[in-house]
């Protein structure tokens, strides 16, 4: 098991150094991605990316991209993923074209969960993603 964290602009070393957690962890050919987050900085000064689900999901899945690519896979590896939100329904009806345009045909496994609060309070969604090198 191979487990690293890669500098894309995303989160400082001090925010996965001070929660103990990786960005990405390898297990033979499965690569499993922590919860992506709306958020960026470090724990001192972190910054919510985007006001709302949309803009959100956009920083979400550009920062999905860096971390596959990262590790030589790309949004057609992506096995399973699984969407955290505290608004279902607002996730629902604005979504569907930004997911096709990172997915294009592409379609994973996928379960969406409402819940009712993320670590910030102005974080609306989170994504986890598992993705195989074949």
């Amino acid at each position: 098991m191979k487990c690293f964290t890669p500098q894309i602009d995303y989160f400082e070393q001090d925010v996965f150094d001070s929660l103990s957690f990786s960005q990405i962890v390898e297990v033979g050919n499965t690569f499993y991605l922590s919860g992506i987050a709306p958020l960026k900085g470090s724990l001192e000064n972190t910054l919510v990316m985007g006001q709302c689900i949309e803009e959100q999901l956009e920083f979400i899945l550009t920062t999905a991209g860096k971390c596959l690519e990262c590790v030589g896979l790309g949004f057609s590896n992506i096995a399973n993923w699984t969407i955290y939100t505290t608004d279902i329904d607002a996730f629902a009806n604005k979504s569907g074209e930004i997911l096709k345009k990172y997915l294009g045909q592409h379609k994973p496994v996928c379960t969406l969960v409402q819940i009712s609060k993320l670590i910030h309070p102005e974080q609306m969604i989170e994504i986890t993603i598992t993705a195989v090198k074949e």
